[in-house]
């Protein structure tokens, strides 16, 4: 073979290399960018359905029955939030079974708490982490996940501070907590959710790294009837007073 022709030869192989690296970095660009893409489509879907399944649009009824639902309390079942598995599992927030509704004021905080630990409840609110717990009783511990965005699910937990004001609601009452620990444990640290014989709530979520565990407790300071809950505890569920007493 020629020289000529060899080095002919050679210019197609090159080209064909180019072309091949071209393609492919086209293709990773692309998928970078879906990828990327899917980020704000996922906040979307956990901002929509926490506010669909706000305790604000539920009645006492609801909240019953919502108590008596077949659900999961296996914690080796929950796994780390992705854009991915949120879209494509396409869970209706309709179907989870509200039991509650949480509040932190000052941390913006106003979510759906979910009966049991299933990883689609945790997408649009909190999941509470035993079958017996009850409000103002105990250790009424809760969990859910850390978002990328600040502003959604238990991210916002990251800047709590003592004594902040935590509310609880079933629409029978409010249960008014004072935050008074804020602190990061590791993953070994289950004797948080033990119970206790003071009345406490237990918030749970994974720290930045997703490596320890952001823990934020309140002290029960009072109890109050939905009927008589005044404007500050409604606005924190961004409930209408007309909302109140749904028996």
């Amino acid at each position: 073979m020629s020289t000529e022709n060899k080095q002919t030869r050679s210019n197609r192989n090159k080209k064909r290399g180019l072309n091949f690296r071209t393609i492919l970095g086209i293709i990773l660009i692309i998928v970078a960018l879906g990828l990327f893409a899917m980020n704000p489509i996922k906040d979307y879907l956990i901002e929509q359905g926490a506010q669909g399944n706000a305790i604000g649009n539920l009645t006492r009824e609801q909240i019953l029955e919502n108590q008596n639902r077949d659900v999961t309390y296996d914690l080796d079942e929950i796994t780390t939030i992705d854009a991915t598995t949120v879209i494509a599992d396409g869970v209706n927030p309709d179907d989870l079974p509200v039991v509650g509704g949480l509040a932190i004021p000052e941390l913006d905080v106003n979510l759906p708490i979910h009966l049991g630990t299933d990883n689609a409840g945790m997408y649009y609110g909190a999941g509470t982490l035993s079958p017996d717990q009850r409000m103002g009783v105990s250790n009424y511990a809760l969990a859910s996940h850390h978002s990328s965005n600040p502003e959604l699910l238990f991210a916002p937990l990251m800047n709590a501070e003592i004594g902040q004001t935590l509310y609880l609601t079933d629409l029978d009452k409010v249960y008014v907590y004072e935050i008074d620990v804020v602190e990061v444990v590791p993953p070994t640290a289950v004797e948080v959710l033990d119970p206790t014989d003071e009345s406490i709530v237990t918030l749970i979520t994974c720290t930045y790294d997703l490596v320890d565990r952001v823990i934020v407790q309140g002290s029960l300071v009072e109890t109050v009837s939905i009927d008589e809950a005044d404007a500050e505890m409604l606005d924190a569920f961004s409930m209408q007073q007309t909302i109140v007493g749904n028996e």
